[in-house]
């Protein structure tokens, strides 16, 4: 094991294989994105990480600032994005919204104005080809550098959906390890504080930010929980740790709000790049994926 990381035996939660919570409350199966504003407290944590992840900084300023133009047009545009999947690839909507990110981006270094400005020349056909691979999780066919940008306007429109839906009308999950509203695997997983979720752990979208219950102490993946095991790496804090599976040798990041209740699972991702790197080491394999940030961007 990687110098500085530390093995934590798993802990279970007497609430997590009971249907209701100790209040006699129904746990909620899925939660959805909150409707005020749900990119302003990502900004803020990107920057706090920022000031304390040197070797981060530049990537973590960058999202700092589209956390912040995300805010910008969902504030403007929140009482007039459709209430339907305007996040689908054909759909002029999210294309208007990623060339506004572009627009309201500062260029910074040379590398992101060359960037931006292929972005800009980009065809509504490319377009439409970008934001299918994003949905599809078919991010080898979408430079790296694209990937994140695209996302940004996606969730613009996915959280937008997802925010106003009614519960009738969120079907069953297809897979434990997708999500119940657009169908994208996880960024990670929070354990939840307060009222009837307190201590319950909710996987939560890359894409449109719903979250779905999933019992703790339990593979994501292959549904085991004979060979657990939670990673920390130190310096980085008790509230961020990786659960591995011996069994398929999945992980997926656990957060743990009760620790930490500024979490921003984007956010606090990207700031425990380390953590990813020790579990490759180790021989795991990601459950899920951070569409801000994929391998070689």
């Amino acid at each position: 094991m990687a110098h500085g990381a530390s093995i934590y035996p798993p802990t279970s939660h007497p609430m997590e294989n009971n249907p209701f919570a100790g209040s006699g409350t129904e746990i909620p199966v899925v939660r959805l994105p909150p409707t005020d504003g749900p990119f302003r407290h990502r900004a803020a944590r990107f920057r706090q990480w920022a000031d304390s992840r040197s070797s981060l900084a530049g990537y973590l300023n960058l999202m700092a600032d589209l956390a912040d133009v995300q805010h910008g047009l969902w504030e403007m545009a929140a009482a007039t994005l459709p209430r339907d999947r305007s996040g689908q690839p054909g759909n002029p909507g999210w294309r208007a919204t990623l060339r506004s990110i572009v627009d309201r981006l500062n260029p910074g270094e040379a590398g992101l104005a060359s960037l931006l400005d292929r972005i800009r020349r980009a065809t509504d056909e490319e377009l439409a080809a970008w934001g299918g691979r994003v949905l599809a999780g078919d991010f080898d066919r979408i430079e790296a550098g694209i990937a994140p940008l695209v996302t940004a306007a996606l969730q613009v429109h996915m959280t937008s959906f997802a925010s106003r839906l009614a519960r009738e009308e969120i079907g069953p999950a297809q897979s434990g390890t997708a999500c119940p509203v657009c169908g994208s695997l996880p960024v990670a997983s929070l354990l939840q504080t307060g009222g009837a979720v307190h201590g319950l752990r909710y996987l939560v979208c890359g894409l449109c930010g719903c979250e779905w219950h999933r019992p703790r102490v339990q593979c994501i993946d292959c549904g085991s929980g004979k060979d657990v095991a939670y990673f920390a790496i130190e310096g980085l804090g008790e509230a961020v740790k990786a659960e591995g599976c011996g069994d398929c040798m999945t992980y997926v990041k656990i957060m743990d709000r009760d620790k930490d209740a500024a979490i921003d699972p984007f956010a606090d991702d990207i700031a425990s790049l380390a953590l990813d790197i020790l579990m490759a080491e180790e021989g795991y394999r990601r459950l899920g994926v951070n569409p801000l940030l994929l391998p070689g961007g």
